[in-house]
């Protein structure tokens, strides 16, 4: 579980303020510098532009100072175990750029106002809260990783793609449909899409027309034909076949079966 100690949104200091805590502050310390800072790691002074991020490990000296205002979200917290770091790709002691700022500070004003006001299960919120702000954190380095910070737009325009595929399985999709989404040929297409989702298009989709059919028939308890049908599948002998090689039954037997699927 993680636990809020201490934590601000949109935090101003005087100009030119600095902080500096040889040892630490005793538990982790996540930094939103909104204005740009000069911060110290190891020996080395970095300057950081705005909306720059740094996660401070417990134990590390802890020193920055504003290069003329001084403003920031940040967040002191605990955990029980370090290995939400790995777990969530979290980069310590660096000053990182994501590519979208936007959802992650929104969550850091969620959690501010959580620990300003201690409601009820203050302690669940809270851990949700932390949780959710690596989450957003980590997808938008995964994004900047990818180089995203200089074709932003590319990305943008492929995960719309990624959704309305996904979110209309039912639709008759070939290579070229998939692909006259971003306006690019369809190798163009089938290449950017594995770089940026580690999927293939084709692979995401059948598996959602999958588990759309296996909820059809055991959840609604649609016959196989009509199940097939409304998860994209124009072909019924297509569908018995791939579904078989998937889930080791045929969807008739499938339906049959006692336990649900989740």
């Amino acid at each position: 579980m993680l636990k809020i100690n201490y934590c601000d949104y949109n935090h101003s200091n005087p100009d030119y303020d600095q902080i500096y805590r040889p040892l630490g502050s005793g538990d982790y310390l996540f930094l939103f510098f909104i204005t740009p800072m000069k911060i110290k790691i190891e020996n080395n002074t970095i300057l950081s532009k705005e909306n720059a991020f740094i996660l401070f490990p417990k134990g590390a000296p802890q020193e920055y100072r504003a290069v003329k205002k001084f403003k920031n979200s940040f967040l002191h917290f605990s955990a029980e175990h370090d290995d939400f770091i790995e777990k969530y790709n979290i980069p310590v002691n660096q000053i990182v750029y994501p590519s979208n700022t936007e959802p992650i500070n929104d969550i850091f004003k969620q959690i501010y106002v959580e620990f300003c006001v201690k409601n009820i299960h203050y302690i669940e919120k809270a851990d949700c809260l932390i949780k959710q702000l690596f989450i957003e954190f980590s997808r938008q380095l995964q994004s900047s990783s990818y180089g995203l910070n200089k074709n932003f737009n590319l990305f943008e325009q492929f995960h719309k793609a990624r959704v309305e595929i996904l979110t209309n399985i039912e639709k008759d999709w070939t290579a070229e449909s998939m692909s006259s989404l971003t306006n690019l040929g369809t190798s163009q297409f089938y290449k950017y899409y594995q770089h940026f989702f580690s999927r293939s298009p084709k692979s995401e989709l059948l598996e959602a027309r999958i588990t759309k059919a296996k909820y059809l028939l055991k959840v609604d308890g649609l016959p196989v034909n009509q199940t097939a049908t409304l998860s994209g599948f124009n072909n019924l002998s297509h569908f018995s076949r791939y579904f078989k090689k998937t889930c080791g039954i045929t969807p008739l037997e499938y339906s049959k079966t006692k336990s649900v699927d989740k």
